[in-house]
């Protein structure tokens, strides 16, 4: 299995070479050091990934069609973001109607930020943190229920049931039809514990109370995050803890509410009636913080909170 995915490895990074490469360089650097860093990580990931493309018939190209199209709408939102102060997708309106009404967009879109799991460092460092913290700050609880809003591809998800073989359920939210189904895909149903649910969270039942609850980049594309972190509250048990990831200065064709730094992500959990107990941030260019700072570079912020 290794050699196939070094096969599609090296054919995902040739044709990035010959296409772009400006973009080839910068991801080359980023391959090589998380397979020097995290190597068996790294290669259960891509074989999931790889998992997915194969059964849907994607080849190398396409993958790298779809990324591609990706980096172009992104320097096109960063050019936008840095003349304007602000991102060009104002509210989840737009977003709707620009992105997510779009099979086609929605399509290439959600391959792309599939590959960008193991392409980008500070994608790839945000689960290597994750999967470090939660064998300590669960060690005396095994038998998790898990809540997980708008999973992405579901890679939390799948180190957490993992990590907790004795798991009690996993459910999962979200808006999104084409995300559900990915995530499906790549997650299984593990004999009826994971249950998917094509719901608005605010729907959700408060009756309902999870040990923790996982939300990754879900935060920046809504008009009102306090609103969607003040319902996680109320979801958490009493001890309950949750997981949460969002990106600083990261223009994006379906980002709309803009954290200009961590601290404001910080600011935001103090008054959603959260707690922070871990965090950690990654850059996502090898800049220091500083730089970073006055330069607008995307930040990955990754928190555990409790209900205050």
């Amino acid at each position: 299995m290794k050699k196939e995915l070094d096969i599609f490895l090296e054919d995902i990074l040739n044709e990035i070479g010959l296409r772009d490469k400006l973009h080839f360089k910068k991801i080359n650097g980023n391959i090589e050091y998380i397979k020097r860093n995290h190597s068996t990580q790294f290669y259960e990931l891509f074989g999931l990934i790889y998992k997915y493309f194969q059964n849907k018939n994607l080849s190398a190209t396409n993958v790298v069609d779809s990324y591609l199209s990706m980096i172009n709408d992104m320097r096109k939102e960063g050019l936008y973001f840095y003349k304007n102060g602000k991102y060009r997708c104002s509210n989840q309106s737009e977003a709707y109607e620009y992105v997510y009404s779009l099979p086609n967009v929605m399509t290439y879109y959600m391959h792309a930020l599939l590959i960008s799991q193991i392409l980008w460092k500070h994608h790839f460092n945000i689960f290597i943190y994750f999967q470090s913290q939660i064998k300590e700050l669960f060690k005396n609880k095994k038998e998790l229920s898990i809540l997980d809003i708008g999973p992405g591809h579901g890679f939390f998800s799948y180190i957490v049931k993992n990590e907790f073989k004795d798991f009690n359920a996993i459910d999962i939210v979200d808006i999104s039809e084409t995300s559900l189904n990915m995530t499906k895909e790549i997650l299984g149903e593990e004999n009826g514990k994971i249950q998917y649910n094509l719901q608005d969270i605010f729907d959700y039942n408060d009756t309902v109370k999870y040990d923790f609850i996982i939300i990754g980049e879900v935060i920046e594309h809504l008009d009102k995050p306090q609103e969607i972190l003040k319902k996680i509250s109320n979801l958490l048990t009493e001890d309950g803890m949750v997981w949460i990831t969002t990106p600083t200065n990261s223009p994006a064709i379906d980002h709309v509410y803009l954290f200009n730094s961590k601290e404001e992500v910080y600011q935001l959990m103090n008054a959603s009636n959260l707690e922070v107990i871990e965090t950690c941030n990654y850059l996502s260019e090898d800049v220091t913080e500083e730089f970073a700072t006055k330069h607008k570079i995307t930040d990955l912020v990754g928190l555990f909170c409790k209900r205050k």
